[in-house]
């Protein structure tokens, strides 16, 4: 066998070739997806663009990973990556045979038509195996694009509320399909492919969408005809430019929204629409306040602020002409969120005052039952508050709340008890109760005119999805009494009880009506007057007021001293003038005053145990209404004197229930802050729905085995969330279950007011029992002087 010998010259040079030749790297540039697209202009130009191409690491020589990152490297640009990708061109056109070399993915050519051939090479620049820069060579894109026909489209455009029509004619060749192309600063920024000759475009500031042009530019389009071919899009020259004004795309709709940005901090948003400015209101009652006037632009935002929590708002926006007259408006009604940031909260009985909203952290004392407090924050079970300038936590489970600062909007609030009491036995009044201030119930009603609504903070959360319920049905929850100082319950049970078996009073509604529009109240027996602020009979003839007690007294000697002065005339004897003394020094007799008869009941109201079963009583005609006895009137000789049913007799139907089935006689669910007394109205009216009897009738026309459809959708609005009904009270709901949950035992005997610190986003202000703030003047608090300015902020 012969050996063939290389000479090493040769091998070296062979080695030197393919060290030259080589780029270790092995980094090539490839093209993205997508065609070459060629646009033909109407000046003779074409411009050529095609896919950016990246620099592509081979399947062989995969990149590293760092250490412990299972991810895939990113991929890189061309500039990230060190090496630029750039282009080479190569046309050929007839006899021309143009080279470029362009930065970018596209180039412009002059005198440039088809039949033509097409070359892309991306390439890059690499190091061989000697140092030496080389170029190298990544993926090709070729087209032989054929001659064609394509005219320029001939478009129109018709704006209207939020979309452009767009149509055109063209002529020549049929193409494949027709791109339209919005413009910016001459650049399309955005194709859209259509069939046919004709498109609906949507413009507005939605994804998806044509871009709202703005004022001071408007929206241009244009259409091309487009042909596809292997590996290119060919499209002809563009049609004119169909240009629409801003103000010819906006519309009439005002699409107003709310947006919370913070807890109970909300904007206004509303799209802009045709029109020169914007009026911003909201109702307050049944009137519309203007909150501002508002300039277009291409963004209409407002402020609200934060609100109350609960509350409920109406907004209206309308969008006005040059002459002042509106072209579009809309109402947005919503309820702010539910927190109790900033509410009012009084501890039901004395409460430890922790550093952290922690049980286990340091005591800083304890605040009294009933005490004022501001909500500053919420966690968990606790409230941060400021007590005798100490700010911590008290737990929030035993703490009532004021309703109308958390619920808010959610129920209607008529705290009767604190102007004009509505409690009645039927439809007689209650001497010392009925239109009176209920003992108790002093700082209810604020300078205001609001009320304070306490009840217990848990209850409040249940109370809130049983509104939310009705709410959504169209109802409001309408609360007539919540939180019931022990002091109001023994007050309204004793003097109740003291009336029981008199003659219940009537109304005189023949008589001329009272200041408030109410009849006079009348005793049956007498006809006379009663003041029922008092419960003295005003005599007709002097206008001198007296007890029922003392008239029964004067008419018993009145009536003896007649019988006395008929048992002398019968006798021949001469009665004096003066009464006799009496005989061996005794005094003379005194009828003594009639007691009331009443069942003293075992249980009273809202004490958790309902009253105990009584047989269901037969429903009976109401008993007429006793007539007050008129001027001229008298007796038959031998007829028996009238009778009148007394309070007993109407309120517990002969004995079948007892004062107890209406009112506690010592401790009430009242007084633990655990119930309510409640009725339903439409949420659109404020009407209130009929119930079997009126709102804290005491008497068994209440009872709950008389409800109504009214009373019986009330009852599933609250048992739904928990509550517990009565049996003698179609309108009173309790929460035993969160009673027995935390264990409350104890109630508050005296009112609550609102004297103490309360604060806002702005700081803090001191308030009176009443609720009025201090203003301009210093205020000594816990020993310590504060200035408070106009608006009642204090600088300590």
């Amino acid at each position: 066998m012969k050996r063939i010998w290389i000479p090493a010259a040769v091998l070296a040079l062979a080695a030197l070739t393919a060290a030259y030749f080589y780029i270790p790297s092995g980094v090539r540039p490839s093209f993205g997806e997508g065609d070459l697209r060629i646009c033909l202009n109407g000046d003779g130009t074409a411009s050529l663009s095609w896919p950016e191409a990246r620099l592509e690491v081979p399947a062989e020589a995969p990149p590293e990973a760092p250490p412990g990152d299972g991810d895939a490297l990113p991929e890189e640009t061309p500039e990230e990556a060190g090496s630029p990708v750039f282009y080479q061109v190569d046309i050929k056109h007839g006899d021309q045979h143009l080279q470029l070399l362009p930065d970018g993915p596209g180039v412009l050519c002059q005198d440039l038509a088809p039949p033509m051939k097409i070359r892309i090479r991306a390439v890059t620049e690499g190091k061989n195996f000697l140092g030496l820069s080389r170029t190298l060579t990544g993926q090709t894109l070729t087209a032989e694009v054929a001659e064609t026909d394509l005219s320029a489209p001939e478009a129109v455009g018709m704006p209207e509320a939020g979309k452009l029509v767009l149509s055109w004619k063209q002529e020549g060749q049929d193409p494949d399909f027709y791109e339209i192309s919005a413009l910016e600063g001459g650049q399309s920024v955005r194709t859209i492919t259509a069939q046919g000759k004709q498109a609906l475009l949507k413009v507005s500031k939605r994804d998806g969408d044509l871009v709202l042009p703005s004022r001071a530019h408007p929206l241009e389009v244009q259409v091309r005809a487009a042909v596809r071919g292997e590996g290119y899009v060919l499209c002809g020259p563009a049609s004119n430019t169909v240009s629409v004004e801003r103000q010819d795309l906006l519309g009439t709709e005002l699409n107003l929204f709310h947006q919370e940005t913070a807890p109970r901090t909300y904007t206004l948003e509303w799209d802009e629409t045709k029109g020169e400015s914007y009026r911003l209101y909201e109702q307050f009652g049944e009137e519309w306040t203007l909150l501002d006037t508002l300039e277009p632009a291409e963004t209409l935002t407002y402020a609200l602020g934060r609100l109350d929590s609960g509350s409920l708002h109406h907004y209206m926006v309308e969008a006005i002409d040059r002459g002042g007259d509106v072209l579009s408006s809309e109402i947005l009604p919503f309820y702010a969120s539910v927190d109790p940031l900033y509410a009012t909260v009084w501890p039901i009985i004395d409460q430890p005052f922790y550093e952290k909203a922690d049980g286990e952290s340091a005591s800083l004392g304890k605040i009294p039952g009933g005490t004022a407090l501001c909500v500053l924050e919420e966690s968990g079970d606790w409230f941060q508050v400021r007590y005798k300038d100490q700010y911590g936590w008290v737990d929030s489970r035993f703490c009532m709340i004021n309703l109308p600062e958390y619920v808010g909007d959610y129920c209607a609030y008529d705290i009767t008890n604190s102007y004009r009491s509505v409690f009645k036995v039927h439809e007689s009044p209650i001497a010392l109760i009925t239109d009176q201030v209920v003992q108790g119930f002093e700082h209810i009603q604020t300078e205001d005119g609001q009320f304070l609504v306490p009840y217990l903070y848990p209850c409040a959360r249940k109370l809130l999805r049983a509104a939310q319920a009705a709410e959504a049905d169209g109802y409001r929850l309408k609360i007539y009494e919540a939180f019931r100082p022990n002091e109001a319950t023994r007050f309204l049970y004793d003097t109740t009880a003291a009336q029981l078996d008199w003659a219940a009073l009537v109304y005189d509604e023949e008589a001329e009506q009272n200041a408030d529009g109410s009849y006079p109240a009348v005793d049956p027996v007498t006809g006379w007057v009663v003041d029922l602020s008092d419960g003295l009979l005003i005599d007709p003839e002097t206008g001198e007021k007296i007890s029922r007690e003392d008239l029964a007294l004067r008419l018993a000697e009145e009536a003896e001293k007649a019988a006395s002065l008929e048992e002398g005339l019968m006798l021949g004897a001469i009665v004096p003038e003066e009464e006799t003394p009496p005989q061996d020094g005794a005094a003379p007799e005194t009828p003594e005053p009639s007691q009331p008869f009443f069942t003293l009941p075992e249980d009273g109201e809202g004490s958790g145990l309902e009253p105990a079963p009584q047989p269901e009583p037969v429903p009976q005609p109401e008993a007429p209404e006793a007539q007050a006895p008129q001027e001229g009137d008298s007796p038959e000789e031998g007829a028996e004197a009238p009778e009148y049913d007394t309070y007993f007799q109407i309120m517990t139907n002969n004995g079948r229930f007892g004062l107890g089935s209406f009112l506690a006689r010592v401790t009430s669910a009242h007084n633990r802050g655990i119930a309510l007394d409640l009725t339903l109205e439409r949420r659109a009216s404020g009407q209130e729905l009929e119930m079997q009897s009126a709102i804290h009738d005491l008497s068994w026309y209440s009872a709950a085995y008389l409800n109504n459809d009214s009373a019986k959708l009330l009852e599933k609005y609250m048992t739904g969330v928990g509550m517990r009904g009565l049996s003698s009270e179609w309108w009173h709901f309790q929460d035993d279950e969160t009673r027995e949950a935390i264990g409350l035992t104890s109630y508050l005997f005296k009112g609550v007011d609102l004297s103490g610190w309360t604060r806002d986003d702005r700081g803090w202000r001191y308030r009176n029992a009443d609720g009025g703030i201090y203003k301009n003047t210093s205020v000594t608090v816990d020993g310590k002087r504060y200035t408070a300015d106009q608006g009642g902020y204090i600088s300590e």
